[in-house]
């Protein structure tokens, strides 16, 4: 959950409430201003935003100040051109509901790229490799998500376990070893299917890479290497998943294509050797899509 959701859902008492709705109201305004003057603005104390932070799971004043201004500089300065819960209204003529999905997709990838820590990614990357086996784990729309990237990553011979069955892919999950990595993805970390078999491979000893939207979720403590989804989307009130899933897809396509390119002449080697034998009876009279 962002840290915004948890300050407007919290039952606070009634002068860190006051605190809280002053923050909210003035977001990204804040910045730079002490500690004194903000609570001098918000008719409050200094004391009064310590315990603020303090009840939200932080230090204090300081850390918390931080991460809220990092978060709403996140909320404020991105996906400000389309709404990704509503990105066209009735009005809208099919040109313009075309036009706004494609500037909708390309505000998730430039959203999902800014997002992005290399440091992160590399680790991550680096745990596939040694990885003997890799297992994936979602539900829903993200266990669509996940199909594709298994498929790539088995021809190139790796082997990827994915259940969408939820006694089985729990069965699954209980034969993972340190020597294997886990990749969960799950955009809010809700659901009790996705905690618990989470908690299962942490406790196994299994490095977890987390694809999760931001904030706090109850996943993210037992990640290993964590990469972010874009977070504009509600979790219902919203006409599709376009924004996550474009998110996801690129990811778990970044995830597969640095592995590709870690051995890139045996990847190559493999990709074509499985491929041939799986689509050998395809064919196109079109010059682009014939093979030499």
């Amino acid at each position: 959950m962002l840290l915004t959701q948890r300050i407007e859902e919290m039952d606070l008492p009634s002068a860190e409430k006051t605190a809280a709705n002053y923050l909210l109201a003035q977001g990204r305004k804040l910045k730079g201003k002490s500690t004194r003057r903000i609570a001098s603005e918000a008719y409050t104390t200094p004391a009064t935003l310590v315990r603020l932070g303090q009840r939200l799971g932080y230090e204090g004043w300081t850390d918390f100040f931080e991460a809220f201004l990092e978060e709403r500089e996140y909320l404020e300065e991105h996906f400000q051109n389309v709404d990704a819960n509503r990105p066209f209204s009735p009005r809208d003529s099919q040109t313009a509901v075309a036009n706004k999905i494609a500037a909708l997709h390309r505000e998730s990838i430039a959203d999902t790229m800014s997002l992005l820590d290399y440091d992160v990614l590399e680790k991550a990357v680096d745990c596939m490799l040694r990885s003997r086996n890799i297992y994936l784990v979602a539900v829903s729309i993200s266990l669509d998500c996940t199909w594709l990237f298994k498929r790539n990553m088995q021809r190139l011979g790796k082997t990827v376990l994915l259940e969408s069955n939820n006694a089985e892919q729990l069965c699954t999950v209980l034969s993972a070893t340190v020597e294997d990595c886990a990749i969960i993805v799950t955009y809010s970390g809700s659901p009790v299917r996705i905690q618990d078999e989470a908690k299962v491979l942490h406790d196994k000893g299994v490095p977890i890479i987390l694809l999760t939207g931001l904030g706090d979720n109850p996943v993210r403590p037992l990640a290993d290497y964590t990469l972010n989804v874009t977070t504009r989307e509600r979790l219902y009130s919203k006409v599709g998943n376009f924004s996550t899933n474009v998110s996801v897809h690129l990811l778990l396509d970044i995830l597969y294509s640095c592995y590709f390119a870690a051995d890139y002449e045996k990847n190559w080697k493999n990709r074509l050797e499985i491929a041939h034998k799986m689509e050998q009876y395809r064919s196109s009279r079109n010059e682009i899509m014939k093979e030499q």
